[in-house]
């Protein structure tokens, strides 16, 4: 009778492992299929929090592992994938399940979905080279470019691509992933935005001159236009209806800039950001140091969330996008 229980509670047991486990699959938290939300990916922490419109975390994601990064695809699925990870992987987030994962071998520094042709494109600043799966994962095209690709793109059936440790801009055609173009630019260039006929890019600078200025480009010809003299290191870029919001990591600065590149107003926030997005009323900021997202209206922070550590990246899903 003795040994029959004690079968009785290894089965038990057992059950309970796999049904937790998913067999070896982690299962994160669901996101409601309807539900809004500005996500802070934080690197330090391995965690996303989910934000809603009132500035409360509503849900976290602890990472089973070390994502330096992340997309969504369309509105039900995120991709993660990290620098030293061998693969990455696609999430559902109304079920919290693993949906597929893509063998992409380490050297991830960023991952983009176009939507118009729904394919996922992956940049690896080991192999420098650019990647396109479809929406299953399946590999489409691959092109080498230069050396570390990182920011990138997509506009007019074109991919635009950063190579961060070069001075050239790749220019690609989005399905065949074609070189169709290169352009000069500064080395350790790093984030842009395209306003009407102009390609702006960001920067960090290199060594001990660090970069204060966004270089404006033809976005037909290539040729630098102009130029806009904001705070230390401008790196991150959100266009909205009639500015362009910019941060800057070195000053912890966040500029307001006209398409015609008058520069409105700057606002220090945040301790170190790197990234910058819209969310319903609110332009978001991430402090990378401070741990908070603050959400802010009309030049003045409206709202301070706390969040993990090492807030890198902000990711937004809203109904009518």
């Amino acid at each position: 009778m003795r040994g029959q229980k004690f079968w009785i509670i290894c089965f038990l047991s057992l059950a309970i492992i796999l049904g937790v486990g998913g067999c070896g699959k982690i299962v994160y938290p669901s996101i409601p299929k309807n539900q809004d939300f500005i996500a802070s990916v934080n690197i330090q922490a391995s965690t996303i929090n989910f934000i809603n419109e009132q500035g409360k975390v509503f849900t976290t994601w602890k990472l089973d592992q070390a994502y330096t990064g992340a997309t969504l695809i369309d509105q039900q699925q995120i991709l993660l994938y990290g620098f030293q990870l061998k693969k990455a992987t696609v999430y559902n987030l109304t079920t919290g399940k693993q949906v597929f994962t893509i063998d992409t071998g380490i050297g991830i520094t960023n991952g983009i979905y176009d939507k118009v042709h729904k394919q996922i494109y992956l940049a690896n600043g080991k192999t420098n080279d650019i990647t396109a799966y479809n929406e299953e994962g399946k590999q489409t095209s691959k092109q080498k470019v230069g050396n570390y690709p990182m920011a990138m793109m997509v506009h007019g059936g074109q991919l635009f691509v950063v190579n961060y440790k070069d001075t050239k801009l790749s220019i690609l055609q989005t399905k065949s992933l074609k070189l169709r173009k290169e352009w000069p630019i500064q080395k350790s260039s790093n984030g842009m935005v395209i306003v009407k006929d102009q390609l702006w890019i960001g920067g960090h600078g290199e060594g001990i001159k660090p970069n204060s200025t966004v270089s404006i480009y033809h976005l037909e010809s290539g040729k630098k236009v102009s130029q806009i003299k904001l705070p230390m290191m401008p790196v991150g870029f959100v266009k909205g209806t009639n500015r362009v919001y910019v941060i800057s990591h070195g000053d912890s600065v966040l500029s307001e800039v006209t398409f015609d590149g008058k520069v409105r107003r700057e606002l220090e926030v945040g301790a170190n950001p790197f990234t910058v997005n819209l969310f319903k009323s609110f332009v978001a900021v991430a402090g990378y140091d401070d741990h908070c997202v603050y959400f802010l209206r009309k030049g003045k922070i409206a709202k301070t969330i706390q969040v993990g550590k090492g807030p890198f990246q902000l990711l937004v899903r809203e109904a009518d996008q």
